[in-house]
């Protein structure tokens, strides 16, 4: 995605959306230097390519060496040299791509990038909460301590783990999916699986018309694989469909396998392997009622086999 170097320092910065310029704290990129105004310029996405604009700045604003006037705006590309004030400090568009959904800490450091259509935050080793797209074409966080997901917006901040972050979320975000991607939305498929055994072995195919997705065998198979189980045993027992499939996170962490931290991890994951598929609806393949700390398998259309 689109990256402003520093030809000085060698620092780079991803650029969000409208990526502000200025002495204030406030700015996307903050530059401790008196001869720049507090709020001094915006490079900002179009929608098609980027461009730079000055914000009335007392030291001006250089574009390949040539002052822009007040107020104006002019085209940025790739290999552009610019440069806030009669600062020593020259920064290039090293790269032009489009802007993409991230998370920016306003304490400085990295920003978290979208990882197969999530943002696990902090880490996708300790996933506290976790934003996606869901199937209403919405972005929203979901953790323990809401009630259900909650939508997030561009220029939003956010509070996870002792941190303040940013919420980046470009007006136009592409969605990208699997080339040879063959099932759209969850609810279209069965989910098919092949168990040893000695249960060790889960393998998972998405079933979708005459298509198969081979899903592979993957170690949070087996969380899956209990979600189906109860909701299947419940479905049996007649009980409405909205109240089949919930487990209670105590009683999964009795298995050492989901015990602690574990069970969010093997979450996170499960999602991620899901949206490779380019699923609309890849999120819910976990449902949560977070308040009660409950889980269960977001599709009813579940079928079990033992290998051999």
């Amino acid at each position: 995605m689109a990256t402003l170097r520093n030809l000085t320092g060698g620092q780079s910065f991803l650029l969000e959306a409208a990526h502000t310029v200025g002495r204030s704290g406030h700015s996307c990129l903050c530059l401790a230097d008196r001869r720049v105004s507090s709020h001094h310029a915006v490079i900002r996405w179009t929608g098609n390519s980027w461009e730079i604009k000055d914000l009335g700045s007392r030291n001006g604003t250089y574009l390949d060496g040539r002052r822009l006037k007040s107020g104006e705006e002019s085209p940025l590309r790739r290999g552009a040299v610019v440069s806030f004030g009669p600062s020593e400090q020259r920064w290039e568009l090293s790269d032009e791509t489009p802007p993409e959904v991230m998370l920016v800490p306003l304490g400085g450091g990295p920003p978290l990038q979208l990882d197969e259509g999530l943002i696990a935050v902090p880490s996708s080793e300790d996933p506290q909460a976790t934003i996606y797209r869901s199937d209403e074409d919405r972005w929203v966080m979901e953790r323990e301590m809401d009630a259900a997901p909650t939508p997030v917006t561009n220029g939003q901040t956010i509070d996870i783990a002792g941190r303040s972050w940013r919420v980046c979320i470009p007006d136009r975000v592409i969605r990208t999916t699997m080339a040879d991607e063959v099932v759209r939305c969850l609810k279209d498929a069965i989910l098919r699986f092949t168990v040893s055994k000695d249960e060790e072995d889960v393998q998972v195919h998405a079933v979708d018309d005459d298509e198969t997705v081979d899903l592979g065998s993957r170690a949070h198979n087996y969380l899956l694989l209990t979600l189906a189980r109860r909701r299947l045993a419940d479905a049996a027992e007649k009980q409405p469909d909205a109240e089949c499939g919930w487990i209670y996170q105590d009683d999964l962490a009795r298995d050492p396998t989901m015990a602690g931290s574990q069970l969010n991890i093997d979450v996170f994951r499960i999602r991620k392997h899901f949206t490779r598929l380019g699923l609309a609806d890849a999120a819910t393949i976990v449902e949560r009622r977070p308040r009660s700390r409950q889980l269960r398998i977001g599709t009813g259309r579940i079928e079990i086999r033992f290998a051999g």
